[in-house]
Formats: structure tokens, C-alpha cells, sequence
């Protein structure tokens, strides 16, 4: 998620503001991914063993599948942010990038920290889903607290312009600036209309981008990768991995060996 959020900033000479990076990269990364480990196992034994390859085809599939559909929903909410006709004369245009303090005040940052910073809320909502082998996802309270916690403050930071969405140069003006990580002092919004507000029709459509993302990521990995559908191309795998001819390091001696000739290699 932050590798396509970097190169995306990258694109457009922008980047997030420092408390963004901070619960991305630390808060919401450190506690989740903790909280992940808490999920008690299953009351029964399963009848199927968990995978144990890493590079294997569930593995594999369920974290590019969540990769893809993230950048999918990445994608779209960059296009409906350049297809809304209040942005079309509010578009970045700074080409010094010499101070990443003054290049973060921008629409384009905004809608993209708001859209692939809920995907690291919503993928990990998507791992907690432990199969068979784990007991319920409710169970695991810890979790349950912080994806919720974390929810909760990144759905108000979207909808509603406070000193909280202030804290992340979210929907913010600069009557309600506060003060940042690196500074002392409160920092005026860095841009030539002082303020980084959306109009409220457009929050609730990227509200709703997040909220079809975490259902997306949520389907792939529950009812594709581990569910019905998963299990069904698993089987039909291992029916054409059956048919092909079986190939060992097993030396099997003709019955002509006894009388000295090699052995033959099968």
C-alpha cells in the first residue's frame, strides 16, 4: 500500500503531511499488525492443514488479489478527484520540491492518503478472517478495538472538518491549523487558497470508495481465496497436477538386473 502511494506522490511531486507518515508507518502498522498475532485458534481441529509455503498459490493470490483492488480503488478516487469540477482550478502546480514540508497542502495528497491510508485498516480487516483454523475474527478482541478505534477517526477526519481532520492537513483551513510533528508551532495550510476543504458531496463519495474497498478486500479473501470458490480451484489444480506422470529419484532394478545389466532410472 505505501510502495503505490509513494510512487503516486512521486507522479505528482507531492507528499503527506508528517503526522500522516506517522500513523501510517507506525500507529496504524505497529498496532494492527500486533493485534493480528492475538487471534486464538480454533475449539476443533481443522481437517485440512493450513499452507505452508509462503510463495503458494493461496498466499499468493490472496495478497495480490488485496493488492490489486487497492490499487483499483486507488485509481478511482484519483479519477473522480480529477473529474469533479471544483478541482479543475485547485490542481497542484509547485514544481520546487526542495522543502517536503510545503508540498503536502494539495487535494491530490489528500484524497490519497484518505483512500490507501484506510487500506491498511481494511487489508488487515481482510487477514483477520483466520479459516478454519482460527476462531472467529470476533474473537480476536484487540483487533476488533483497533480497526474500529481507527475506523472511526479516519471516517470523521473525512467527513468532518475539525482540528482532528487539522491534524492530518484533512479538510482543514487555517483557523483550525495545529501544530505538527517537526514544529512548534501551528503551520499555515501551504497553498494560494488557504485551505484543503472538499465539498461535503465529494467526502461522502470517497467515503464510499473506502467503504466498497473494504468490502471488496473483505469478499476476495473470505468467500475467493479461502471460501467455496478457493477450495473448488484448489481441487481442480490438484486433479491436473495428479495427471501429469510422476517423476522420482527412485533407482527400480529391472528384472534383468541379476543377470548384469544397470538399473533403470524411473
Amino acid at each position: 500500500v505505501e510502495t503505490i502511494s509513494q510512487v503516486i506522490n512521486a507522479y505528482f511531486r507531492i507528499t503527506f503531511a508528517d503526522w500522516n507518515w506517522t500513523f501510517m508507518d507506525g500507529i496504524w502498522l505497529i498496532s494492527l499488525a500486533f493485534a493480528l498475532s492475538l487471534a486464538e485458534p480454533a475449539a476443533r481441529l481443522s481437517p485440512k492443514r493450513p499452507t505452508s509455503s509462503l510463495l503458494g498459490p493461496q498466499t499468493l493470490s490472496s495478497v495480490l488479489g488485496i493488492l490489486f483492488l487497492n490499487y483499483f480503488f486507488t485509481m478511482l478516487a484519483i479519477a473522480a478527484l480529477f473529474g469533479a469540477d471544483w478541482f479543475s482550478c485547485r490542481q497542484w502546480e509547485f514544481t520546487d520540491i526542495s522543502n517536503v514540508l510545503t508540498i503536502g497542502d494539495n487535494y491530490e495528497s489528500e484524497v490519497i492518503f484518505l483512500v490507501t491510508g484506510y487500506q491498511y485498516i481494511s487489508s488487515a480487516i481482510a487477514f483477520n478472517f483466520g479459516y478454519t483454523y482460527r476462531a472467529g475474527w470476533f474473537r480476536n478482541y484487540w483487533f476488533v478495538f483497533f480497526a474500529l478505534l481507527w475506523s472511526t477517526i479516519h471516517f470523521i477526519v473525512t467527513l468532518v472538518p475539525s482540528e482532528l481532520s487539522c491534524l492530518f492537513r484533512v479538510n482543514c483551513s487555517n483557523e483550525d491549523v495545529v501544530t505538527s510533528v517537526t514544529s512548534i508551532d501551528p503551520q499555515p495550510i501551504n497553498n494560494p487558497y488557504n485551505t484543503t476543504l472538499m465539498p461535503a458531496d465529494f467526502r461522502w463519495v470517497l467515503m464510499l470508495m473506502m467503504l466498497l474497498n473494504l468490502s471488496a478486500n473483505v469478499c476476495w479473501d473470505y468467500f475467493i481465496v479461502y471460501g467455496s470458490v478457493g477450495e473448488k480451484i484448489a481441487v481442480l489444480i490438484k486433479k491436473r497436477i495428479s495427471k501429469k506422470p510422476a517423476v522420482t529419484d527412485d533407482l527400480r532394478f529391472s528384472e534383468s538386473t541379476e543377470k548384469g545389466f544397470a538399473p533403470v532410472l524411473t
